[in-house]
Parts: C-alpha cells; sequence; structure tokens
C-alpha cells in the first residue's frame, strides 16, 4: 500500500540581504543581526534578482550611493520579494536602520509608515526618516 506523501515545504530563515556595502559596514550589520537570529547575506547588482528569489529577504539593505545610481530598480526588487528596504551610507546608518526596521516587522506598528509618493510601492526607510521617528516616538513618552 502506497501512502501519499505531502510536497515538502522548505522555508528560509530570516535574512538581510545586503548588497554593495563596504566591508566596515557589513560588518557593523553582521554585529547588529547576530542577537536576533536574522541572516545576513551579501549579494551584488548582477545576482541581486536571483538572491531576492533564493533568500526571500525580510529586509534589502542597500550602499546609499549604489541606492542613488538607481532607486526605482531597488525599489522594485524590494516589492516583488516583500521586502522592506534599508538604505545606508554609514556603518552607524546600517546599525540603526537594521535595528529599526527589525523592530518594526516584529511590532509592525512601532513606527508610522516611511512618508511616500504616489508611486512609491514599497516601505523604505533611511537614517534620516529612522532619526525622525525614533525622535517623535521619544517625544510621545
Amino acid at each position: 500500500m502506497a501512502f501519499d506523501r505531502p510536497t515538502p515545504v522548505s522555508f528560509h530563515a530570516p535574512t538581510v540581504l545586503a548588497v554593495g556595502l563596504p566591508p566596515d559596514t557589513l560588518t557593523r550589520a553582521g554585529v547588529v543581526l547576530e542577537p536576533s537570529g536574522v541572516g545576513l547575506r551579501e549579494s551584488n547588482l548582477l545576482d541581486l534578482r536571483s538572491d531576492s528569489a533564493q533568500y526571500r529577504p525580510l529586509v534589502l539593505l542597500v550602499d546609499a550611493e549604489l541606492y542613488d545610481f538607481d532607486p526605482e530598480a531597488f525599489d522594485m526588487v524590494a516589492k516583488d520579494v516583500g521586502a522592506k528596504l534599508g538604505v545606508a551610507g554609514s556603518p552607524r546608518e546600517a546599525e540603526v536602520t537594521l535595528g529599526q526596521l527589525l523592530a518594526a516587522v516584529a511590532r509592525k506598528s512601532a513606527f508610522p509608515p516611511p512618508p511616500s509618493s504616489a508611486d512609491a510601492a514599497t516601505d523604505k526607510w533611511d537614517f534620516s526618516e529612522v532619526v525622525a521617528a525614533v525622535a517623535a516616538a521619544e517625544r510621545r513618552k
């Protein structure tokens, strides 16, 4: 007698996909993520779409200069895989941005949604927006 077995389902651990980050920023991101259990993977422009589809990252963290080169493309990739988009120009910005993105994902309503234009379809946080949100939250206390 043959048993019908369900199709195996593979699950990916929560991941941050880092694109174009300098080594010091990447190292700082790893330190921030380690206690959370969220993995950190690197990608480059050539492999970004396939890596995003493979890992389905929770957060797509992009170097600020690289993001400025083609913001629409990064917005689209993040939207396609359902990731939050973080933009960081320094190790400190990566640390704060990742910390706040992970907190927002965990609490969903920790901060108001970032400002967006009518055509923006991806949530995106950059350092200045995170600082403003933290300052507003502290004023409410």
